[in-house]
């Protein structure tokens, strides 16, 4: 690799100094309160870059140096005034006494080197640190699934990922007392997200992480990063994932609502549309049932009509006329005074000696009066009744008293009841 290149691939793809700087700071709250312990705190940085973590480590009160393989990182240092020099890592470490160091740091180093080496490196590192000293591995996190699959292989000095599960065991296995994994550099605010994207899963998880490993000691030292260790940092894979699936069975949950409201809709529109055609059917019905009642009338009528032209109607016509004559006769009889029913019996009897003296007459009232048994029995009784009294043998001072028409209706129903005496009416 030319001079220079990689130096100019950092500041492009893995940001500038202060960012750098400022994403290590979350190391600090480890590593300060050991400068309380020990007084000749050193530490010393594998891999060191551009330097960051150095300028850090020195700002923070440990006596820090560095080493890395590539001239123009090395040349970033030495423009800074910081201790560097041109060696292997794990060289470097192995020639270092047992335990004489506080911290031992390796920022995006152990995705470099082969498993093997990075085994080795783990050991001399718990053997090099004092009595709860912290190692410090930050890698590329290939539970994000962008960086996994490409923002990983970005770098042509990558060897292959290195899951969490892995990094961490190895230093448990190695002897660390205390592991801890920090998922670090997600997106601001993500976790708070309510509303995700697929993306948001495929990228949004902790890019970078780091197994901070803290060597048995002393319980006071333990117990002074005890916070440190106990802090939950950045986005799993399986959290963000969770809260996506949450997000979409809520989506989904919504639209179910949703269709259950428009079904539910739906069902009131067709219950109303059926009453609406029942309503409509029975003002059919009922608009059926008034044109047969108007077809009726109509055809009531045509019949009156009819019967009104016809012949019969028109010879019936007298009976109807004495009829209904007779029937008020017969209310009068009730409430009218002795005078004036001896004139209404004059009357019927002279009514019983018209009809009897025409003979067409007499046989079409038979025949009507037997269509109406009580009209005849009524005008049966009247009659008797008239023929039962002495109305035709009335004293010369009554006839007197008479009318020439009355006196004249007199002879008439004499001279019938004479000839007719033995007929029933």
């Amino acid at each position: 690799m030319s001079a220079g290149f990689y130096r100019a691939f950092e500041e492009r793809y893995r940001g500038s100094q202060e960012q750098i700087k400022s994403r290590l700071r979350v190391y600090l709250p480890f590593v300060e309160p050991l400068t309380g312990w020990y007084a000749d705190a050193k530490a010393v940085d594998l891999g060191c870059g551009r330097g960051e973590w150095l300028e850090l480590l020195e700002a923070a009160g440990l006596d820090a140096q560095g080493v890395d393989l590539d001239d123009g990182m090395l040349a970033a240092c030495r423009e800074l005034g910081l201790k560097v020099q041109s060696l292997e890592a794990l060289s470097f470490l192995q020639e270092l006494p047992e335990a004489s160091q506080v911290v031992v740091s390796a920022i995006h180093i152990v995705e470099h080197i082969p498993f093997s080496d990075l085994q080795a490196l783990v050991e001399e590192a718990l053997r090099v640190l004092k009595p709860g000293g912290l190692l410090i591995m930050e890698t590329p996190n290939p539970e994000n699934l962008v960086v996994g699959t490409e923002g990983f292989y970005l770098d042509p000095t990558h060897r292959q990922p290195i899951p969490s599960q892995l990094l961490s065991f190895m230093a448990e296995y190695s002897g660390f007392e205390k592991v801890k994994v920090l998922r670090l550099q997600e997106q601001a605010g993500l976790a708070e997200k309510k509303a995700l994207t697929l993306l948001s899963v495929l990228n949004g998880v902790s890019p970078d992480y780091a197994v901070v490993a803290q060597k048995g000691g002393a319980a006071e030292i333990v117990a002074a990063i005890a916070s440190a260790f106990d802090t939950d940092y950045g986005i799993s894979l399986e959290s963000l994932a969770s809260k996506y699936d949450q997000q979409v069975e809520a989506k989904a949950q919504q639209a179910r609502d949703q269709q259950a409201k428009i079904q539910q809709t739906e069902a009131k529109a067709l219950q109303a549309e059926t009453i609406a055609q029942q309503a409509e059917a029975k003002a059919l019905q009922a608009e059926t049932i008034a044109q047969q009642a108007e077809a009726k009338a109509q055809q009531a009528e045509t019949a009156l009509i009819a019967i009104n032209n016809s012949s019969s109607w028109r010879l019936t016509e007298p009976l109807r006329m004495v009829g209904r004559a007779a029937k008020n006769v017969f209310r009068l009889a009730k409430v009218a005074k002795p005078k004036s029913k001896e004139k209404i019996k004059l009357l019927l009897a002279h009514a019983r000696l018209y009809v009897n003296q025409r003979p067409q007459l007499r046989r079409m009232s038979f025949a009507v009066l037997a269509r109406f048994p009580t009209l005849k029995g009524c005008i049966r009784r009247a009659m008797r009744a008239v023929s039962s009294e002495q109305i035709g043998r009335p004293d010369a001072t009554e006839l007197a008293s008479l009318t020439p028409r009355a006196r004249s209706i007199y002879a008439d129903l004499k001279s019938a009841r004479q000839n007719h005496n033995k007929e029933d009416f």
